[in-house]
């Protein structure tokens, strides 16, 4: 199975892309490594296994709104690719100034809902959290500063899309590095109080960390490479803002579909199971999922060049990345059973020796996890580049359904957490093999 680098890189479109993947393994890689060695430095923070397990889960559920934006966000990144290809500013900056108007729509409705409703909600019942450990004001103020942190994330982060179209997705890694890192030095150095007065601190910095980041990109790109396209009422326009909701729309639910099924893992472990049993799943999850987070750093640059060579009916460099990246899959997954051996010695060496005990069937069942997610990754990139997306809603939508009634009848059979990312699987595998074949027809149809 040879691969030749050399010959792969023939055009502009390889040169662009190689560049956004290099810097992304060198700045997303120091995130990712930043994030692998902060669970120690959480749990120290914290000193308790069920608030850090809180914590987690606070963050997994809200983080869900995040994909409350309608698609808007990948609408825009396809829709302006194309405009940028024509050259045509004018549609630019439409396409921009309309996918703004509709995001900050999105916001503020979410965000006045929100603040009326939250104070009306047993924040400790949903999750699991005894008041004597941390209170209902202290779970209200946390619940309050994460959402108000998610709500302007979305709207900032609008800017994200922006640079996949403009094929910087690098820029998009340097944000979640200073993001990361920031939180790392904070939880490193900050004198422990005590456990309420730490989780508010840490929701405060959360909120900091990761808006300012998206400011300062918003202000720059639109002072260098945007210049001249910064949003304005007066380039609103409703063809293209129904042209992005249109595509947007088709993202949103395939978003909110596969959020339920792999975003939801911390809330369902809590609710049946405990909460010290996310920290468990969040140690094989790290683990096993950093081979798959590397490999979507390639990933992440292709989607909008697949779009990109769509729009120039170039078949051939679609057809001959989706065969290279077949290869990767294949020494990945290989990759993912080969390091079950050594996980203990890595998590006594990473959390210490008292930490957790390693089960074989775990570790099978996160190897076999991390392989499927691999290749669902590659198929679903070429599927939304491409535009077509529409068998994604159809597996994603049943698999919704499908996780919570294994789930039910998984734990009644054996109460035991791993069932949760046994189900992913089982969802997932049907997925990859249709998806495969729909792409190669695809494919074949361009060609004519």
């Amino acid at each position: 199975m040879k691969i030749d680098f050399l010959k792969t890189l023939s055009n502009e479109k390889d040169k662009v892309m190689v560049n956004n993947i290099i810097a992304s393994f060198l700045i997303k890689g120091a995130a990712l490594l930043i994030s692998f060695f902060s669970l120690p430095a959480y749990i120290k923070y914290f000193d308790n296994q069920n608030v850090l397990g809180v914590w987690y889960t606070v963050l997994s559920v809200l983080t869900w709104i995040l994909s409350f934006d309608f698609g808007i966000g990948n609408g825009l990144r396809n829709n302006l690719v194309a405009a940028l290809v024509r050259n045509d500013k004018l549609e630019i900056r439409r396409y921009i100034s309309s996918a703004y108007f509709i995001i900050g729509a999105v916001v503020v409705t979410i965000t006045l809902v929100g603040s009326i409703f939250f104070k009306f909600i047993n924040w400790n019942s949903i999750f699991n959290i005894s008041e004597t450990l941390i209170s209902a004001s202290t779970m209200l103020f946390v619940l309050k500063c994460v959402f108000y942190t998610i709500m302007l994330q979305l709207f900032f982060g609008l800017i994200s899309s922006i640079l996949y179209a403009l094929q910087k997705s690098a820029i998009n890694n340097l944000i979640t590095l200073i993001t990361s890192a920031s939180q790392f030095v904070f939880i490193l150095f900050f004198k422990s109080v005590d456990i309420e007065t730490n989780i508010k601190m840490l929701s405060v910095v959360f909120l900091l960390c990761v808006n300012l980041p998206l400011i300062v990109t918003t202000i720059i790109i639109f002072s260098t490479s945007l210049k001249g396209a910064f949003p304005s009422y007066k380039y609103l326009n409703k063809r293209i803002a129904n042209g992005i909701l249109q595509l947007g729309g088709m993202f949103f639910l395939n978003q909110i579909m596969y959020m339920l099924i792999t975003g939801t893992n911390s809330l369902l472990i809590t609710k049946f199971n405990v909460p010290e049993s996310v920290v468990d799943y969040q140690i094989y999850y790290r683990l096993f999922s950093l081979p798959g987070m590397l490999f979507m750093l390639a990933l992440t640059p292709l989607w909008s060049a697949i779009t990109r060579a769509c729009e120039e009916r170039d078949v051939a460099w679609i057809n001959k990345y989706f065969k290279l990246l077949h290869k990767f899959v294949i020494i990945l997954i290989f990759l993912q059973f080969i390091m079950i051996p050594f996980l203990q010695l890595v998590i006594n060496v990473w959390l210490g020796d008292n930490s957790i005990t390693v089960e074989i069937n775990k570790s099978l069942i996160f190897a076999l996890f991390g392989s499927v997610f691999i290749y669902q990754s590659v198929l679903s990139t070429f599927a939304c580049g491409i535009g077509e997306i529409k068998l994604q809603l159809f597996f994603y939508s049943v698999g919704v359904v499908f996780k919570l009634f294994f789930i039910v009848i998984g734990m009644s059979l054996f109460n035991d957490w791993i069932i949760v990312v046994l189900s992913d699987i089982v969802i997932l595998l049907p997925y990859c093999f249709f998806q495969f074949i729909a792409l190669k027809r695809h494919f074949s149809i361009m060609k004519h």
